[in-house]
């Protein structure tokens, strides 16, 4: 008869007494008696000819043999997990789960839900938000769009595009602001020789959590505003909402303000920009099961990355 190798639920005991350190506290995670998992045990040993542990006051404690097979079944469990992940994407089953910032979906990926359907046919893509970031392991998540410095622990990344940021308006608030110019200028009050980004450091900003103003006007060349006025967000795609209701001069991310400035909900009211700290990055797990998904993704974002003009440099 060939050898079948130890039965496999008795590893699962031994792996949970090895963490737990306890027959009975391995008994409770599993659902099973002490007694249980005292028995998988003993067959371990019988198996293996050789004590895998000892009493230890009131614990057990295993033996560096015991931890081996402790270790060899989470690596097989982990083999196992990932190739049942495969089928299901081999069947049609389940979908590419993607986890990224609310802003980047409602300013940039929701209105493009339909184009990435077309260039993935077969493939549900699931888009889940959260400011808080997906550790792609335990969480269900197969692949993140971030802004970021591109160093996260245990994860690959790739850049996809640096990050620009400059100042925008409502076309209505711009006319609002070229007409209160004009008047004032015919009396003598302010020259028209005055720039438009003197104009902007006058107007009522839009403020983000993530300030990037004063750096915007060390590039212009002028002196910010001290303090800095106007309403503070904490989300950018309310920073341009707040700009396309003619609340003010928000300072947007080329990502955030792309499908708006196409519109005419917004225009740009400088060429003056400065580069954003952060930039943008595609984010998975090594030695995911969908890999071959994530780069059918990739290439469908610098796709449409390079459509909009974001690859390049401003």
């Amino acid at each position: 008869m060939a050898d079948r190798g130890p039965p496999f639920a008795a590893l699962r005991a031994l792996e949970a007494a090895c963490r737990l350190k306890s027959y009975s506290l391995a008994g409770d995670e599993l659902g099973v008696t002490h007694s249980a998992v005292s028995q998988s045990v003993r067959r371990l040993e019988q198996c293996y000819g050789q004590r895998l542990f000892w009493r230890q006051g009131s614990g057990m404690s295993p033996s560096p043999a015991a931890l081996a097979l402790a270790q060899a079944y989470r690596e097989a469990e982990r083999i196992l997990l990932r190739a049942g992940e495969d089928l299901k994407i081999r069947e049609g089953e389940g979908a590419l789960v993607l986890s990224t910032l609310p802003s980047i979906a409602k300013l940039w990926l929701g209105p493009k839900l339909g184009r990435l359907q077309e260039a993935m046919p077969g493939i549900m893509v699931e888009v889940r938000t959260s400011r808080e970031l997906a550790n792609l392991q335990t969480d269900g998540v197969d692949v993140a769009l971030r802004v970021g410095f591109g160093h996260w622990a245990g994860l690959r990344s790739e850049l996809l595009f640096d990050e620009y940021v400059f100042p925008v308006c409502s076309p209505e608030f711009l006319a609002r602001q070229t007409h209160g110019v004009q008047a004032h200028g015919s009396q003598g009050a302010q020259s028209y020789g005055a720039s438009d980004e003197e104009h902007i450091a006058r107007g009522p900003l839009i403020l983000e959590d993530v300030n990037l103003w004063p750096s915007w006007f060390e590039a212009a060349g002028i002196s910010a505003p001290v303090p800095l006025r106007g309403q503070v967000f904490d989300d950018s795609a309310l920073c341009v909402e707040a700009a396309a209701a003619g609340l003010g001069i928000a300072l947007v991310r080329r990502l955030h303000a792309q499908e708006a400035l196409a519109s005419g909900r917004l225009v740009r009211m400088s060429n003056i920009r400065v580069k954003d700290p952060y930039s943008c990055y595609l984010v998975w797990r090594d030695g995911s099961p969908r890999i071959g998904a994530i780069r059918r993704f990739s290439d469908w974002v610098l796709t449409e990355c390079d459509r909009a003009g974001l690859l390049k440099a401003a």
